[in-house]
């Protein structure tokens, strides 16, 4: 396939203005500009190997120039009109075959969604491989829009772009300096998932950078971000789950060793704060994780996951509530778990599963005698049950279940009967009810975790015992000197 160079035609043409002052009055004539007085323009490191295809270094704008370089690819100009015939002129006075201006794409200075239809249809074209742009003569808005297209470009493309070119100004008129703007296309688009992750959690899919550091971020906040919002948060808080404090690692790389990182340095420290605390609740009981997740939800506007996430933890904190009840109860609950974890074939997975021993301790606690069958597969373990449930007073955790279940439910079947707004106000009452009846702090200080997990570590170091090391060998002297004169004393 065929590639090809973009370039926006500006006005600067063969001639100059000079002036003469004529009898006190100031007068104005052009005259044509000789290879002396022609800028010098050179290319930046990263694009040195371009130069190699200059004829000279003098050019009059960039258009002469890039004929110059790119004699193997199709060179398209966007312009005026008026752009089109003054560059006309001007390669005809340079005497360069200005065959390329017949494929100029007209434009109308004013007509601003035609400017962005055009260049979107140009740099969507199949006929060609991939472009390098050149942004140096665009006047005003062009240059902005060409961006715009660009960024929505590379988002479907990554390789579609190949260098974004600009004449940076080093002596006014005199020296310019063409360097790339393609690393901004990836900054823009880096902003983009940081300030939506931010936000809401969401990161589009199959975005594509050019840089592997910010290809690996991005994939790693789409996965937590999957997480998130399919609710998975158990997984993504398993104790041996590294994904977040990889993706804080990674952020953390970028904010010390990247120049760039600066100018949207707030969102990525926002990131890294927030990752943090969702970080330091993996030690947690998983009724608090579910609860505080529940709250981050709802604060984000997703009501479902917020409500579903609740009910979640309710489930999970009236386990412990039974397991707190003692007697035989906690061990065989226990036990229970324990299959959980080591349940392989579906069969076992059925039987033994996180949801059953959530929904069935819910509802023995909500339904007290009336819980019908057995529970877990035990009437005994029922039974005695219901005996330390007639010695509670629960009925404000019995209440709650109620009005989290039949909410959770509303939401999941369309929301049927309430407005956005009493939804959000209901789950934020019910989340402070919980919080207050399952006694979760408001906060939890990151230093005393953190204190505390290194404790927990450290204690777990020292109980582990030391390799023996060996004192000598057990054997008579005669024995050990035979050996010794084998291996030659040593």
């Amino acid at each position: 396939m065929k590639k090809a160079v973009i370039t926006m035609l500006g006005l600067l043409s063969h001639t100059q203005p000079k002036y003469i002052c004529n009898n006190g009055e100031v007068e104005r004539s052009f005259e044509e500009m000789q290879l002396e007085d022609r800028a010098n323009y050179l290319f930046s490191e990263e694009l040195s190997g371009f130069a190699q295809n200059l004829t000279q270094n003098h050019y009059i704008n960039t258009l002469p120039l890039l004929i110059d370089v790119f004699k193997d690819r199709d060179i398209i100009p966007i312009a005026t009109p008026k752009a089109k015939m003054i560059q006309e002129q001007s390669l005809k006075f340079l005497a360069v075959d200005g065959s390329c201006l017949d494929h100029t794409v007209l434009i109308s200075e004013s007509n601003y969604e035609e400017i962005f239809q055009k260049i979107s249809e140009l740099l969507q074209n199949e006929t060609y491989e991939s472009f390098i742009i050149d942004l140096t003569h665009g006047f005003r808005h062009l240059p902005i829009l060409m961006i715009v297209n660009l960024i929505i470009a590379s988002i479907k493309d990554v390789e579609k772009i190949e260098h974004i070119f600009f004449a940076k100004e080093i002596v006014p008129f005199k020296e310019y300096k063409i360097i790339d703007l393609l690393d901004y296309i990836d900054l823009a688009k880096l902003s983009f998932v940081l300030e939506n992750f931010n936000t809401n959690y969401t990161v589009g899919n199959k975005l594509v950078f050019r840089k592997p550091e910010y290809q690996g971020l991005v994939n790693s906040l789409q996965e937590i971000s999957e997480h998130i919002l399919a609710n998975s948060i158990k997984r993504l808080l398993k104790p041996d789950e590294n994904l977040i404090q990889s993706t804080i690692d990674k952020l953390q790389v970028l904010q010390k060793e990247d120049t760039y990182i600066a100018t949207f340095s707030h969102s990525i420290g926002s990131i890294i704060e927030h990752l943090g605390k969702i970080e330091i609740l993996k030690d947690e009981e998983e009724y608090i994780k579910l609860f505080k997740f529940a709250e981050v939800m709802q604060k984000r506007d997703y009501l479902l996951n917020s409500i579903t996430l609740l009910n979640e933890s309710i489930g999970m904190f009236c386990i412990k509530q039974l397991m707190n009840m003692g007697d035989s109860i906690e061990p065989f609950i226990k036990a229970y778990q324990i299959k959980i974890d080591q349940a392989e074939t579906n069969k076992d997975k059925k039987e033994f599963n996180i949801y059953k021993l959530s929904h069935q301790s819910k509802n023995i606690i909500k339904l007290g005698n009336g819980f019908k069958g057995e529970f877990l597969s035990s009437d005994s373990m029922k039974r005695k049950i219901l005996d330390k449930l007639r010695e509670q007073h629960n009925q404000k955790l019995i209440d709650l279940i109620d009005r989290v279940g039949d909410l959770r439910n509303n939401l999941a079947h369309g929301n049927s009967s309430d407005e956005r707004q009493d939804v959000e106000s209901e789950i934020n009452s019910l989340l402070k009810e919980y919080q207050t009846i399952a006694r979760i702090p408001n906060t939890i200080d990151l230093k005393a975790k953190e204190k505390e997990l290194r404790e927990k570590a450290l204690k777990k170091q020292k109980m582990r015992k030391p390799k023996a090391k060996p004192t000598g060998i057990d054997a008579p002297r005669e024995e050990i000197d035979k050996l010794q004169n084998i291996f030659n004393g040593r």
